[in-house]
């Protein structure tokens, strides 16, 4: 009883069964009084022509007996069940053709009668039964000449047999009981097909909820869309939807949580490595202090400096992209101009790219337009461009950026001769930690590249990459002007 088709087939039973019993019961009932009024009608004269045979039933006010013996004989031949009683104006039984011992009832309500009387036309008309405490029968009534009373006949009534010798005894009422019953059983298994065929719809959706439900909650098979008719279309077409959106944010914290665990580890492993540097070196000043010459001193010192400023800068950049990542940072645009911020980028890494033997250079087109953009964060997306520039490119080689004018703004290239990335690593450069292969440089967080990406979606912008191996990469994006 747990399936809405099981419900609707008990509440189809619970429908056609009282309305079976129903129809017997009006069946019965309409035939009881149909089969009173026929026989009423077709008696309606019966007491008159008594009366008009035995004018000498009431001498005195008193009943002939024999009058009545008489009567109730020949009345019996033809219409066995009928009583006679002879009541007076009053409505009190004065004389009968059944024993008094018999008689309950010793008086009879005259309403009845006079509706009779009157040529009421609305049979059946019931009146008392004197044989019983309660209940009333058909009868036929007249009056008694001179006027001392009435001639009450109690006519016979079938219909007081069971109700099933009834219907056995109709064959109006068996064929009519048979074209009912065919009806409602075909009602009902009519209903059966129609609660199936409308519920196949919702079962086909169960069975495809629950699919989705076994999977996981990912969609392997896409929910079929229709063009809505009724509610359950409509409950199809939410389904489908919901059932992919619910999918894409599973996978999407299934992947959160992959480079979650991948975070902890790749943060583990680059903060153990210029912390247990750092530690060394302090460790070797501090139980060699008073054997180490002051050149070797200093160069420990050195050390252990670089690797806390790599540790800090680590710490920064994952403190940045967590910021980034939980939509803590918002881009507050202003116009300003892309050339002056790009001078004092380069003129930063000046000393750095000469340091490793790197020609820098800035190239950009007169008449740039103002871009409107936060410059803090450009500052830092341009600053990461070039510093991942200079890591992967040799002595000898060149980094530059160009900005160059365009209809409704301005484009950012940063270009590099080094050694390029790979087209199978192209896709993952942008993941935190992510570093391309061939390069020894280690100073790097691997943070970059991915921050910057997040500062260019902020801006509703989308960073490009283009690289051949061996021939240098290209990093680009726009900024609109104002």
């Amino acid at each position: 009883m747990t399936t809405l088709h099981a419900r609707l087939v008990v509440a189809l039973l619970a429908l056609v069964v009282p309305l079976c019993v129903l129809f017997v019961i009006v069946i019965l009932t309409t035939s009881q009084s149909y089969y009173q009024e026929i026989t009423q009608k077709l008696n309606v004269e019966l007491a008159a022509r008594i009366v008009a045979d035995e004018p000498s039933l009431m001498m005195d006010d008193e009943a002939t007996e024999a009058a009545l013996d008489k009567i109730a004989s020949t009345v019996a031949m033809t219409n066995p069940g009928v009583e006679i009683y002879l009541v007076d104006y009053a409505g009190n039984i004065r004389g009968a053709s059944v024993a008094m011992d018999d008689i309950k009832r010793k008086k009879v309500d005259a309403e009845p009668i006079y509706e009779f009387l009157e040529g009421g036309m609305n049979f059946p008309i019931l009146g008392t039964d004197p044989r019983r405490e309660r209940g009333s029968k058909i009868f036929s009534v007249s009056r008694l000449e001179p006027r001392i009373g009435y001639l009450y006949v109690i006519l016979a009534d079938a219909t007081r047999d069971s109700m099933i010798r009834t219907v056995q005894n109709s064959t109006v009422l068996k064929v009519s009981l048979w074209v009912m019953i065919t009806a409602l059983v075909t009602a009902f298994v009519f209903g059966l097909w129609m609660f199936t065929y409308l519920t196949r719809r919702l079962r086909g959706l169960s069975r495809t909820m629950n699919a989705f439900r076994e999977s996981d909650f990912v969609v392997t098979d896409k929910v079929r869309r229709v063009t809505p008719k009724d509610e359950l279309d409509g409950l199809q077409n939410i389904f489908a939807d919901m059932s992919e959106r619910i999918s894409e944010q599973v996978q999407d914290l299934r992947q959160v949580d992959l480079l979650r665990r991948e975070l902890i580890t790749n943060i583990s492993h680059d903060l153990r490595t210029p912390l247990a540097a750092v530690q060394g070196y302090l460790e070797t000043l501090q139980l060699k202090a008073t054997t180490l010459t002051e050149e070797e001193r200093q160069h420990y010192l050195s050390v252990a400096s670089k690797q806390s400023e790599r540790l800090g800068k680590l710490i920064a950049d994952l403190f940045d992209l967590s910021r980034f990542d939980a939509k803590a940072v918002q881009a507050r645009p202003e116009e300003f101009p892309l050339q002056e911020l790009a001078q004092d980028v380069v003129l930063k890494f000046e000393e750095s790219a000469k340091a490793r033997g790197v020609r820098l250079e800035l190239l950009f087109d007169k008449n740039l337009p103002f871009v409107k953009a936060d410059v803090g964060l450009i500052e830092r997306a341009l600053t990461n461009l070039i510093e991942n520039a200079l890591r992967y490119t040799p002595s000898g080689g060149e980094v530059r950026l160009e900005l160059h004018k365009l209809s409704n703004g301005v484009s950012v290239f940063v270009k590099d001769t080094g050694q390029g990335i790979s087209s199978d690593e192209l896709p993952f450069i942008f993941e935190r930690f992510y570093r391309a292969k061939g390069n020894d440089d280690k100073t790097g967080s691997g943070l970059g590249l991915a921050i910057t990406k997040r500062i260019l979606e902020l801006h509703g912008q989308e960073i490009g990459v283009s690289s051949t191996s061996g021939r240098g990469t290209t990093f680009s994006f726009e900024l609109p002007s104002t």
